[in-house]
């Protein structure tokens, strides 16, 4: 393709004129003579990425990243989009005037583009605010720096989900033609405004939790007042730390205002800062000063949230009740001090959880009936089963922690999720399905929580189009969510969605870091990939890739290699059975996470070595609860498509009736590609 010229535009243009068309860039309009077209949102950023990259051919990935940036949408909606900007400039795909297609390459302006410094006389109508102008064409290295999710399939959590071509495609489900945050709208959109985490300029790293702390606070009070909108902390806080303009913020939470605010302090005084920003047009509409002892943080919250409602009333001219005092549930400020910063070192990781522990600790001692407190410590207890493995006694104390939280709050999601958690774990799927439709009924907002229900429910139940749907949603809700990212990957890996998962990936490593090539955590959909396209030299290195160092020490490499040279040449099947079934020992008695373990129940699947799968699923099953700890196992592996001839053997039945999922496909429907029949699971 040739290069992408230039854009035409000059400081002193102020439009464009393409054949007999006018686009007026401060108005945002398309007018033929003094006609407007009425063409608008995506379809005049659609027209105007064609025009600036004139006469060069755009790619659909490409005008999916410049027309829909950090927005999951398919091909198809991009299709779609040409013809709805086709119909309305009267345009032919037969005989095309202005948008042209080549076939395998894009789409290109086969008009004539210039620059135009004077425009036609406007039409009546008050200027509107342009939204964040389309960015210019990138090159193919700067796209794959920063790669935005033209990718996949469908979005997930909870049922609707409009997105990308994956799951549309294999559906057969309609392609809705304004997929992602906000769509296209003549309408003006329900007030609604997203709360930022408020940048510490205390001076002191260690009080970072302050602004995150009011952030949150402000985010629960708004969100109990009616007729506004407001997305869930997990949604806001996606963004903390990164370089972000608000407006592409609001875009993508589909927002119309964003508040932002800072912390400064010393001693036992705190001065706040807030400011409501318009995300049309970038501007301040709304601004506030507050110098506070510490000891007023409480008082504090609830005037900053009651004036933010009054600013909120002046500027979108609705009626909005004021809101409540806020919803903390503790009246102690050091408690939930302490509370804010056992929140904040808390990091997701092993080694983050004692100090995280230690400090809730010390705020339920000053109170030890604060309900977010004792679900913030049932969450820290519980974590380590997310790793495969938790000291029961842990399990036990989260399980009681979560419970008395609930009894105190009853609309904890923190506490239900921690339940829903240890009733997959015990296999009590219906308690665990119940728990997360009681946190949804509260926070169907927020993709943490439906992250959760995927990772410890619908993978193990085989439900992996729900768990892509409801992730996908996930994603709409917050698309710069490193969490929401991964789960995707591993959820399309599984699925067969090999090059979505590979380009979820790409975006996961822009979010969080990473070397090239990935590390082990997203090796595996790598090894997936290679092993389906029968590259088995590249899926050998993958494989190894995925192992701990101790494990490819100990015969792991060894055994990965020989396991794929055995898939190209099929009579060297009985050597990877034996080199599999020597190497199990090794790696029942590793650390390895879960998903890795489970590999090799598809390995053994994989050289028709039936008996070989069902025997280390069962001692997996077996190891799954001992005396030092127990965690859940990563059952995903089981819905491959490489285990098909695994779920039709008949001893599958028996493994899913120990595990207790035919109780909750018989309520909640079979897994995908199967029939339920009183119990009985039949796999096509």
């Amino acid at each position: 393709m040739d290069p992408i010229p230039a854009p035409l535009v000059t400081p002193a243009a102020k439009g464009y004129q393409v054949d007999d068309l006018f686009i007026d860039l401060q108005l945002r309009r398309v007018a033929r003579a003094e006609t407007d077209l009425g063409i608008a949102g995506r379809s005049f950023e659609l027209l105007l990425a064609l025009v600036r990259a004139a006469p060069g051919v755009m790619s659909t990935e490409e005008l999916m990243e410049c027309v829909w940036p950090g927005v999951v949408i398919n091909p198809e909606t991009v299709t779609q989009r040409i013809k709805l900007l086709r119909h309305s400039l009267g345009d032919s795909a037969e005989n095309p005037r202005y948008i042209a297609v080549l076939r395998g390459y894009g789409y290109r302006l086969v008009a004539a583009v210039a620059a135009a410094a004077v425009l036609p006389q406007r039409l009546g109508g008050a200027p509107v605010p342009p939204p964040v102008p389309v960015a210019a064409p990138q090159s193919p290295a700067a796209r794959i720096r920063r790669r935005v999710p033209t990718l996949l399939a469908a979005a997930l959590m909870i049922g609707v989900v409009g997105a990308w071509w994956g799951l549309e495609h294999r559906s057969g489900a309609p392609v809705a033609a304004s997929s992602g945050p906000r769509a296209d709208s003549a309408t003006t959109p329900p007030p609604s405004v997203a709360v930022m985490p408020f940048a510490n300029l205390t001076g002191d790293p260690a009080k970072e939790y302050l602004g995150d702390g009011m952030a949150e606070e402000l985010i629960n009070s708004l969100a109990r007042v009616p007729g506004l909108k407001v997305p869930a902390r997990t949604s806001a806080f996606a963004y903390k730390g990164r370089n972000v303009d608000v407006r592409q913020v609001a875009r993508n939470l589909g927002v119309a205002m964003i508040l932002e605010g800072s912390v400064r302090g010393a001693a036992e005084r705190l001065r706040i800062s807030a400011r409501l920003v318009d995300a049309a047009s970038g501007f301040q509409i709304w601004s506030q000063d507050y110098d506070r002892q510490s000891a007023d943080l409480f008082k504090l919250q609830d005037d900053l949230a009651a004036q933010i409602v009054q600013a909120l009333r002046q500027h979108v001219n609705v009626s909005l009740p004021t809101p409540a005092h806020g919803s903390r549930t503790t009246q102690n400020p050091r408690a939930y001090d302490l509370y804010l910063q056992g929140r904040a070192v808390f990091r997701g990781t092993r080694s983050s959880l004692p100090q995280s522990l230690a400090l809730i600790d010390q705020a339920l001692a000053l109170d030890p009936n604060f309900a977010d407190a004792l679900a913030q410590r049932a969450v820290i207890r519980a974590y380590p089963a997310v790793f495969g493995s938790a000291p029961k006694a842990a399990l036990d104390e989260a399980q009681r922690d979560a419970t008395r939280a609930l009894a105190l709050n009853p609309n904890s999601a923190n506490g239900h999720t921690v339940l829903e958690a240890m009733q997959a774990i015990h296999w009590h799927w219906l308690d665990a399905e119940r728990n997360y439709r009681a946190t949804m009924a509260t926070s169907a907002d927020d993709p943490y929580f439906r992250n959760f229900h995927v990772t410890f429910l619908l993978r193990a139940a085989g439900r992996l189009r729900q768990a892509e749907s409801e992730l996908l949603v996930s994603y709409r809700l917050a698309p710069t969510l490193g969490y929401t990212i991964h789960e995707l990957i591993v959820t399309e890996s599984l699925l067969g969605h090999d090059a979505e998962a590979v380009r979820l990936i790409v975006q996961f490593r822009g979010i969080v870091g990473g070397g090239d090539p990935p590390g082990a955590e997203n090796a595996l959909p790598y090894l997936r990939r290679a092993l389906r396209a029968g590259r088995y030299a590249e899926a050998a290195k993958w494989g190894t890739l995925m192992l701990s160092s101790s494990l490819r020490d100990t015969g792991g490499a060894a055994t990965m290699k020989i396991f794929c040279a055995a898939l190209e040449n099929r009579a060297q099947r009985p050597a990877a059975d034996r080199a599999l079934r020597d190497f199990m020992p090794q790696l029942l008695h590793s650390s390895e996470v879960d998903h890795v373990k489970m590999f090799f129940v598809a390995a053994f699947a994989m050289v028709d070595d039936l008996a070989g799968a069902y025997e280390l699923t069962q001692e997996l099953l077996d190891q799954r609860f001992n005396a030092n700890g127990s965690g859940g196992v990563d059952w995903g592996e089981l819905w491959t498509p490489e285990m098909h001839a695994f779920r039709n053997d008949p001893r599958f039945q028996a493994l899913m009736d120990r595990v207790k999922l035919p109780e909750y496909w018989d309520q909640y429907g079979p897994p995908d590609a199967c029939d339920l029949k009183v119990r009985k699971l039949t796999c096509r």
